[in-house]
């Protein structure tokens, strides 16, 4: 995997819907990672997570800062959907991520299309960035093969942007990856599995 640092590999059974993880100490990108596991095929519910990203990226290739104590994961998924869906998978994990914030964390938290998730700073008064989406795809006959869905979430990691928010910024604590990340893929699952069931009816 291009001489990846790769801290571990293995079956999780903790973590909603997920088969395979695959736990990273620091990479340049997990959607990279998982480009590559995603054309050996048979991949579907591996989720590439990272403790640091060197080249993180978000939407229009822009940088997204991958500092140690966020989540930085790409989930690799095999819907048999066609691409005019796509875009609708990116709002739909926009969504999970704010509710799944609101719900853990009691923040406000509102959906920027396409694909980015703001948090208000209540001392602020103000919006922040605090996570965003990332989707990609190769298709065969304007069928997914398979879709990588990048999540980047700022939780304890530090934000030098103007424009950005962690969770431990706003509560002034730390909070466990793990709390996030089960929350995420319980609700996750739930509205998947009913957008991927609407959109093959609408096929």
């Amino acid at each position: 995997m291009n001489d990846l640092n790769v801290k571990d590999t293995l079956a999780l059974d903790t973590l909603p819907g997920i088969k395979k993880i695959v736990l990273l100490e620091r990479t340049t990108s997990t959607q990279e990672v998982a480009r590559e596991l995603a054309f050996q095929g048979g991949m579907e519910g591996t989720l590439v997570l990272a403790l640091t990203q060197e080249a993180g990226k978000g939407r229009m290739g822009r940088t997204w800062e991958s500092g140690r104590g966020g989540i930085y994961m790409t989930l690799i998924l095999e819907p048999s959907i066609g691409l005019k869906f796509l875009t609708e998978l990116s709002l739909l994990a926009g969504r999970v991520a704010a509710d799944t914030l609101k719900q853990l964390y009691g923040l406000t938290t509102r959906v920027k299309l396409p694909n980015d998730v703001y948090a208000l700073h209540p001392q602020k008064n103000k919006y922040f960035k605090i996570a965003g989406i990332l989707t990609e795809t190769s298709s065969i006959n304007k069928t997914p093969n398979w879709i990588l869905l990048g999540v980047g979430v700022n939780l304890n990691n530090a934000v030098s942007l103007d424009t950005g928010i962690s969770v431990s910024g706003i509560l002034k604590k730390e909070v466990p990856r793990e709390e996030f990340l089960q929350a995420f893929f319980e609700n996750f699952w739930h509205i998947y599995s009913a957008w991927e069931y609407s959109s093959e009816s609408k096929s």
